[in-house]
């Protein structure tokens, strides 16, 4: 009967060793991990900690919301035994729920999305020169400052933006455009925002005397289709190089998502299909004259494989169309 009891209270002893109460932070949004296979974490902060942690296991008895931050009492268990590869080396189950906030969510909708900028410092810009898209995936900021593309870095919290540094080409332009691109530098560049979305309306706001520095709309895709549908446009630079590329060029037809044109030396026809601003081309066609222009037959070759079975990102901007292929600029046309 004594060892019987003793060994009862050595297991009793054991297992309350195994076990501890810990405080739980979970924060109000899951990210993307990798465990035995991709999935979604909760992001969590025990005891002391000062750094959200990505949480692989699961806790007994707690029912997760996004939307909401939880402060928990959790026992926390450690396993016996042979412990499987692919599992936490403890288990967690729910003592008690302290408190549970909803917490209020910034508007990201105007995260990868092109932005025009419509007005700077209260006056109006109407010629779509400038423009941007906030790539939240790279963490950076690309577009167009009214001559010359550019890129920056920058930090996001909630709904305010710090812009770095702007880098980017050194072309000149007419005087008109420069001076914008002198403006737009000077407002946007190592600068502090709140952003404020209405529709497709989005201000950067100065934090302290909430006057709105830029403005900038969102196309809507039937806009950007508007401009496209039904033109002719003409190719006008391909690889950076740009020149007269004679006949190529091409049209589209948004209705029955069929693309013609010719590609320097041969009429070509097919369809696309479109994702927000991905467009992937298929099935294209043409005829097969010879080209005796090296220069044409050049055209043909490069044109037909940057519109044969591939994705591209494309724009629309002051009368240009363009294609981009891993953020790289690779055709250019323009309105006929």
């Amino acid at each position: 009967m004594k060892l019987q009891f003793a060994i009862l209270f050595l297991s009793i002893s054991a297992l309350s060793f195994a076990q501890k109460t810990v405080t739980m932070k979970i924060k109000e949004n899951t990210v993307p991990c990798e465990g035995v296979a991709p999935m979604n974490c909760m992001q969590v902060k025990e005891g002391t900690a000062k750094e959200w942690s990505n949480f692989y296991s699961t806790i007994e008895g707690f029912d997760y919301q996004p939307g909401y931050e939880y402060k928990l009492k959790v026992i926390k268990t450690k396993r016996q035994g042979n412990i499987p590869a692919d599992a936490s080396a403890y288990t967690y189950s729910l003592k008690k729920l302290v408190y549970k906030k909803q917490i209020k969510t910034a508007n990201e909708s105007y995260l990868d999305k092109k932005m025009i900028l419509s007005q700077i410092n209260g006056k109006n810009i109407n010629k779509g020169k400038v423009y941007l898209t906030i790539d939240k995936a790279k963490n950076a900021i690309y577009g167009k400052s009214g001559c010359n593309r550019f890129n920056a870095g920058y930090q996001l919290k909630g709904n305010q933006i710090q812009i770095n540094l702007l880098m980017g080409t050194l072309m000149a332009c007419d005087p008109e455009s420069m001076q914008l691109e002198q403006e737009f530098k000077t407002a946007m560049e190592n600068k502090k925002f709140e952003i404020h979305t209405q529709g497709t309306a989005v201000h950067f706001k100065d934090p302290k005397t909430k006057k709105v520095i830029l403005a900038f709309t969102i196309p809507t895709e039937d806009e950007i289709w508007a401009a496209i549908d039904g033109k002719k446009w003409k190719l006008i630079q391909m690889d950076n190089v740009g020149k007269d590329y004679g006949k190529a060029g091409l049209q589209f037809d948004a209705k029955s998502k069929k693309i013609t044109g010719n590609s320097g030396c041969n009429n070509f026809f097919g369809t696309f299909s479109t994702v927000k601003d991905q467009i992937t081309f298929s099935a294209l066609a043409g005829t097969k004259m010879a080209c005796i222009d090296k220069d044409a037959a050049a055209t043909e070759t490069k044109m037909r494989h940057y519109l044969s079975e591939t994705t591209l990102r494309f724009d629309v901007a002051e009368e240009t169309l363009n294609f981009y292929k891993d953020d790289k600029l690779v055709l250019v046309f323009v309105k006929q």
